[in-house]
Parts: C-alpha cells; structure tokens; sequence
C-alpha cells in the first residue's frame, strides 16, 4: 500500500484537527443555556402558591402584576413596596387599558385581596385578572356532595 504525501507540507502528527472535542464543548454550552433561559422564564423569585381552577387561560397582552405573599408582603412587577405605595405606582402608568394581574397566595384573606382590587380600580384599570393554577381535572358539583 502506497500513502501519498501531502502537499500542504504538513505531515506526521497533529496535521489535522479533531473537531470532536469542540463540538462537546458547543453542544454542552447549548444544553446549559437552554435550560438556564428555561428557569429564567419563570415569575421572579417570589414564593406564591397559587389557587387552582379548571377555567384558567394564559393571558396574552401588556400586563402588570401585583403579587400577595402568604407572609403578607406586596410586590408590583417584582419589586417589594407597601400598600401605601400602590397607588401611586398605578398612577404613574399612562396606559390604562393594560392588564392588572392579582397573584394572591391561596392562603391571603380576601379582604387583603379585594383591598388590592379597590386600589386597582381606583386609579382606572378596568381589566383585573386573579392569577390562577391550572387544575389537572374538571371540578364536576355532583361529586362533591357529602
């Protein structure tokens, strides 16, 4: 068997670069970021356990959040204020026709919620939306008779 002699003057070991390990590399840092953007996605690092319903539908549209923790904590679009403080946020934005989501932790009492509600609709937001869980099953009345 003959072997030809390469041109380029480049012979013997290490004339050619393996590829292998820097597609590792790439394919790993894909993998990595992927997955970091996927835990990004989700809603701050704030702790609410939302309630559950069979009607839930994502919202698609311009939207604020105020966020109820079961501490009793308030949070607007993710910053820790107190409730003396929401109105004049919600004052400051221009467009009132934007989406106000409530995520009340499903152990907040309902005046905590309904006093959100108020100052909400206080200041001229008219679309109010109480975020929600999506629940596994569909709640049938017949079955939860005793």
């Amino acid at each position: 068997m003959r072997f030809r002699k390469q041109k380029n003057g480049k012979s013997g070991v290490g004339a050619t670069l393996d590829l292998t390990p820097i597609v590792d590399v790439v394919f790993n840092l894909l993998i990595f970021f992927a997955l970091s953007l996927n835990f990004a996605a989700t809603s701050g690092g704030i702790n609410v356990k939302l309630p559950s319903a069979s009607s839930a539908e994502p919202v698609k549209s311009e939207q604020l959040t105020i966020n109820l923790t079961q501490s009793g904590q308030l949070y607007y679009n993710d910053k820790e204020i107190s409730i003396d403080e929401l109105p004049a946020k919600l004052k400051s934005i221009e467009d009132k026709e934007s989406i106000v989501i409530i995520r009340a932790d499903n152990t907040v009492p309902h005046g905590q919620v309904v006093e959100v509600m108020d100052i909400v609709k206080s200041e001229g937001f008219s679309k109010l939306a109480i975020a929600v869980d999506q629940a596994s099953g569909a709640i049938d009345s017949k079955d939860n008779s005793p």
